[in-house]
Order: C-alpha cells, then sequence, then structure tokens
C-alpha cells in the first residue's frame, strides 16, 4: 500500500493528515478511481495511527465524495474526482434562522493553520499555503443546531484582515457579504448525509454516530475563491430553503 508519509504540521488536526495523504494518493493515482481501498486496520499499520483517527478521515473523506461505503464489501474511491462546491450565498445562521428563529453565533477557534488537501484545492492555493479559519457553534435558545468550518487564504484574501475577528457573533461568511459588494459574489454548493464523528459530536454535545445533513460551500468573489466552508446541521434545525436560478 504505497503512501506518502505522514505529513504532520503545528496545528493541524491528525485526522486532517490522514485525510490528506489518502486524498492525495487517490489525486495522484496510487489508488485509482473506482478500486477497493485497504482496511482501516491496513491504514493505520502504514501511517501510525489509531483507528478512531482513520475513522475520523474516512468520513471526511466519503463526505468529500472522493471514497464511498459498500455495506459488507468495503470502501472504494470515486469513480470520478467530485466538483467542490456548495450553492446559496447567505451565512447559515440566516437560513437556518427562516424556519426556527433567531440563531446565535458561538466561536469555538479561529486560527491559521496549513491548508488541507481539500483548502488548497478548493481555494485554488499553494499546497504550502496558509489559511485562516473559523469554526462555530449555532444554537437556537441554548440547544446546539450546527457546526460551521470556514476557511479563507491568509493571503490575498476578501477580507481586509483574516487574522481578526470584528465579528464573533457572526459566520465568517456573514461578516464577508457586509464587506464586499454582494452582486460580485456567487457560490456552488453540495449537499448530502453523512456520519458526525468524534470531533464534531463533541462540539455538538451528541452521539459520533448520529446522521447529519453536509453543506458544503465555495464562495467566489469577481471569480476568484475566496471561502470555503462544510457545516453539518442536526434534524432539530429544521427545514433549510435553498434557492436556486438558472
Amino acid at each position: 500500500m504505497p503512501l506518502e508519509p505522514l505529513s504532520l504540521t503545528v496545528g493541524q488536526p491528525l485526522r486532517v493528515a490522514v485525510y490528506n495523504s489518502i486524498s492525495r494518493a487517490i489525486r495522484n493515482g496510487t489508488y485509482p478511481l473506482g478500486s477497493v481501498l485497504p482496511s482501516d486496520a491496513e491504514f493505520c499499520a502504514a501511517l501510525g495511527v489509531s483507528r478512531p483517527v482513520v475513522r475520523e478521515a474516512m468520513l471526511l473523506l466519503e463526505e468529500d465524495r472522493l471514497i464511498s461505503t459498500r455495506r459488507g464489501i468495503g470502501r472504494f474511491v470515486s469513480d470520478a474526482i467530485p466538483r467542490i462546491g456548495f450553492e446559496r450565498v447567505r451565512g447559515l445562521e440566516l437560513l437556518l434562522s427562516e424556519s426556527v428563529g433567531a440563531i446565535t453565533v458561538g466561536r469555538v477557534s479561529h486560527e491559521v493553520q496549513p491548508a488541507s488537501d481539500l483548502l488548497s484545492q478548493a481555494l485554488a492555493l499553494d499546497p504550502s499555503a496558509a489559511v485562516w479559519t473559523w469554526e462555530s457553534v449555532l444554537r437556537r435558545t441554548g440547544t446546539e443546531l450546527a457546526l460551521t468550518f470556514e476557511a479563507v487564504p491568509a493571503a490575498g484574501s476578501a477580507f481586509s484582515d483574516p487574522a481578526t475577528d470584528s465579528m464573533p457573533e457572526a459566520t465568517a461568511l456573514t461578516r464577508l457579504l457586509a464587506s464586499v459588494d454582494p452582486s460580485y459574489v456567487s457560490s456552488t454548493c453540495d449537499v448530502s448525509v453523512g456520519v458526525l464523528g468524534d470531533h464534531r459530536a463533541d462540539a455538538l454535545g451528541v452521539d459520533p454516530d448520529m446522521s447529519a445533513l453536509i453543506l458544503t460551500q465555495r464562495v467566489s468573489y469577481r471569480g476568484a475563491a475566496v471561502l470555503f466552508a462544510k457545516s453539518v446541521v442536526l434534524p432539530e434545525a429544521g427545514t433549510i430553503s435553498l434557492q436556486q436560478s438558472a
């Protein structure tokens, strides 16, 4: 099972490093499209990590449609490299408020970190580039409804200064839309269902095996990718309305 050595960088979760290693192996043809993947135990042995870490990485790979699981058979590389995107240009708190009322945003983290394989692809960045990230829990009257992870390039960002967090009560997308001309903003989207996993379940206070709606978004400004977001939304959030145009 030829894999690049696990690349560990300061500030990057181990699950992301495992994701990067397997993602690169898929993109460079080490694991051909449509082929069966090695077992979790084999990945653990090859990368020197635990089963929970591999499981978290596999959840992310499946969410991003790089792999799929066939019950009783195993995990397979997708038949085609998926297009990255999500189509809506509104902050998640505003979308959720339409069905359940006012939403509060609680910032979990705001930090600079190396771009993962997914982020470098989504934001058209050099693999060695850095990104500013925000992770936030969205609540309604104290009840956790969603967790959103957002990232922007650390250099050349549409934000005047991504190192600041001048609107901790809002998602980064809402902050971005408040600072630029929205007529130049566009977005693509992907909507799927997946399992939360340990990290996101801890932040939301629910079971890690719980299923949730996965919203993946890539936002562009004046034709350049400026923000990537992945959000998990619990059933308690109710209905989300997505507006599409031809």
